[in-house]
């Protein structure tokens, strides 16, 4: 019964899309996420970064590194991404490499938690530093115009001068640990400020992101991540 309710509720979300397909696309590609906790972060990413090896091997275009700042729900909370230009791709991948594999160097800095591939919702520029993540549970039939809340915000934020990117992304295969994803990012950490400080101000914009708000039925977490760019493909 749980599995086909899951199947329902997957069926509703694409098609709330479906029925909205006119008013913004979805972005490009898909993502695959491996969470991970890991002893040293910075050890274990420039262990990635000195071999690039598995990258190419999966087909990944490009790839990098999220490591949790603030909030997290264990010392060492990170995860490794990859990107991939389809669905198909990003799928195809888990032939490729089974993450519960791995050499024993991998194997002794980080205990591997789950993985979760993404379809980005909107358009998203692929530019990690500073990035706040909220976990979101939104009903089927909030979830499009939820995005385009977003995307209607992420133009008054620019138009506003800060430099952001604002992204939506909804988990495929994430179990129960994951929930649609909302992502801003920031050239820095004082550019996410910035944007705090002119939320707190009362920002003509703000009236936008309480229009997009009132459709969430839950704040799951509320996270900073520091993110990097650790692989692309040449």
């Amino acid at each position: 019964m749980r599995f086909i309710t899951f199947i329902a509720v997957v069926a509703l979300s694409f098609s709330a899309y479906a029925d909205h397909h006119v008013q913004g696309a979805v972005g490009d590609g898909a993502f695959v996420a491996l969470m991970v906790k890991a002893k040293d972060p910075d050890a274990y990413i420039s262990m990635l970064k000195a071999n690039a090896a598995p990258f190419e091997a999966i087909g990944s275009s490009m790839a990098g590194a999220c490591v949790t700042k603030t909030g997290a729900d264990y010392p060492g909370q990170m995860f490794i991404w990859n990107a991939f230009d389809s669905v198909e791709q990003a799928m195809a991948s888990t032939d490729k490499y089974d993450p519960m594999k791995a050499t024993p160097e991998l194997t002794a800095i980080r205990e591997v938690q789950y993985n979760v591939m993404f379809k980005p919702l909107k358009p998203f520029n692929l530019q990690p530093n500073s990035e706040r993540l909220w976990r979101l549970e939104i009903s089927p039939q909030n979830l499009r115009p939820f995005v385009d809340k977003i995307t209607e915000l992420e133009d008054a934020l620019r138009a506003a001068g800060h430099k952001v990117n604002l992204g939506v992304f909804q988990p495929i295969g994430g179990g129960v640990h994951e929930t649609i994803h909302l992502r801003a990012v920031s050239p820095t950490y004082g550019a996410s400020g910035k944007i705090l400080d002119d939320a707190y101000s009362g920002a003509a914009w703000m009236s936008i992101w309480s229009e997009a708000t009132a459709l969430i039925d839950r704040v799951v977490s509320d996270n900073f991540e520091h993110c990097e760019l650790i692989f692309e493909r040449k």
